[in-house]
């Protein structure tokens, strides 16, 4: 080898280790070509634990602006969501950048081989029940619904963070209530969805055309945003087209489509063609407050709906269900640590509840304030006691459940243990649901406590992903299992 080339060696050494050294302090958030870049510790092996063992945090507050300030609750601003965004903007199976990450290849690789040669699997874990606590007799009114379900309705409004996107842990949680109680349908469905390429139980497309808001946008114009805490605006000839697949035996057919609006337009029309038939041209209720526009058809496994004329109306999605059994409305908050509820108004709060009748609302967040070094949660737990006392009052009639924050591990050295923050703030979850009169399920603990992750992750078949905060399918599923469990041993 020629000098030229032995000093072109040590060059792209030399770059390739400072950048692996500038990786293992890259801030969470960097982007390059609109590609996350996830830190990876690179030095990590021949720190001393105590480099870990950084105190100088512990009181930080968590940060946000007061609200609250009326009566009705209602809040709006000019800036993005104050919540803490997690490091993953959609799941994990599509994060490039761990893809070409070869630290993370190589441990993978690693840890196959080791389970292949000794024949892995995962020890069976402590069986730990007793994880529902709190006010448990508030969840009689779901209970007591749960009873009449062959004649009526009984809704679940699942909300979340991007754990639950593409449908995650709400698909298992709803085909399990429907065999035990009755139902079909996947219930209500965002007109448009960053979630749409992996959404688990319905294909969901539509034009590029829409305007949409969230609680976790900017929404300057303060549009309304519905229960699901979005809203959707069309132009001339948008559209949406929702198809079942055959994943989840009880979502496969529906009997009732509901497109539901407000401030309609005195012209408004709407096209809707089921099952690719003859389209039908159905006109729109004007005026104000919650509309519904009800088709009816059994045994359906499509529907697509056309938007004429641009600005018809305020439009909040579509529920595709039958006359009776039970419904898991999947509300995914992508990047959002629950604090942004705050922005759906009572009015509509009201009167989406009119319509829905929910029964139990599942409040499942806390991944994203973890995603900062914030260890003093005293304002979050004030803020969301807030809100779901909101809640409680526009839904009086509805149970409500805390979900506590799985775990989450971290490297610290050459291992990975639980983030001290989950411990921490558990701690402030089960404060808030013993404020608000709530129930609480401690997930941490149901899935096995102290670095469980790492036992779900090491699991044959694994039930996380690598990033050791994700559950992955699998994992979702068992998730939606035991909470299942859990709620089936208080039902009467």
């Amino acid at each position: 080898m020629n000098d030229k080339n032995s000093n072109n060696l040590l060059i792209i050494f030399g770059i390739s280790l400072i950048l692996l050294i500038a990786n293992s302090y890259m801030p969470e958030g960097v982007e390059i070509f609109g590609l996350e870049i996830k830190q990876v510790d690179f030095l990590g092996d021949i720190r001393t634990d105590d480099f870990y063992d950084d105190d100088s945090y512990e009181d930080e507050e968590y940060e946000e602006d007061e609200y609250f300030e009326g009566e009705d609750d209602e809040y709006f601003e000019d800036n993005e969501s104050e919540n803490d965004t997690s490091f993953l903007e959609g799941k994990p199976r599509y994060n490039l950048a761990a893809i070409i990450n070869f630290n993370i290849f190589t441990e993978f690789v690693v840890s196959e081989i080791d389970k292949l040669s000794n024949n892995y699997i995962l020890p069976s874990q402590k069986k730990r029940g007793g994880n529902l606590s709190g006010n448990l007799k508030q969840l009689n009114k779901f209970f007591s619904a749960l009873k009449k379900t062959k004649n009526k309705q009984v809704r679940i409004a699942h909300y979340g963070d991007s754990t639950l996107e593409g449908d995650l842990i709400s698909a298992d949680l709803r085909e399990l209530f429907q065999k035990k109680f009755g139902g079909n349908g996947v219930g209500l469905l965002p007109i448009t969805s960053h979630d749409a390429k992996f959404r688990k139980t319905t294909d969901l497309s539509f034009s590029d055309d829409w305007i949409t808001e969230t609680v976790f946008s900017r929404n300057k114009d303060r549009l309304p945003v519905g229960i699901n805490g979005q809203v959707f605006v069309n132009s001339d000839g948008s559209w949406v087209k929702m198809k079942t697949n055959n994943r989840y035996k009880t979502v496969r057919k529906f009997d009732v489509a509901k497109l539901f609006y407000s401030k309609a337009k005195s012209n408004a029309k709407i096209k809707y063609i089921l099952n690719g038939k003859k389209g039908v041209t159905k006109s729109l209720s004007a005026g104000k407050g919650l509309k519904v526009l009800e088709i009816k058809n059994k045994g359906s496994k499509s529907i697509k709906i056309e938007f004429p004329r641009s600005e018809s109306a305020y439009y909040y999605g579509v529920s595709l269900e039958s006359k009776s059994g039970v419904f898991v409305d999947n509300y995914a908050l992508r990047g959002n640590s629950g604090v942004d509820l705050k922005k759906i108004s009572n009015e509509y709060l009201k009167d989406f509840q009119k319509e829905m009748d929910y029964k139990l609302i599942i409040l499942e967040f806390g991944l994203n304030i973890l995603s900062g070094r914030k260890t003093n949660f005293t304002k979050y737990e004030r803020d969301m006691v807030k809100i779901i006392n909101k809640m409680k009052k526009a839904m009086p009639d509805a149970s409500f459940l805390l979900v506590g924050v799985h775990d989450k591990c971290i490297k610290k050295g050459s291992k990975f243990i639980t983030d001290p923050t989950v411990l921490k703030l558990i701690k402030a979850q089960k404060s808030i649901a013993d404020k608000a009169d709530i129930a609480f399920w401690n997930l941490f603990e149901a899935m096995g406590g102290e670095n469980s992750m790492v036992e779900w992750v090491n699991a044959n078949p694994p039930r996380a992903f690598k990033d050791y905060i994700h559950f992955n399918d699998i994992g979702a599923k068992k998730e939606a299992e035991m909470l299942f469990a859990e709620l089936m041993k208080k039902y009467k």
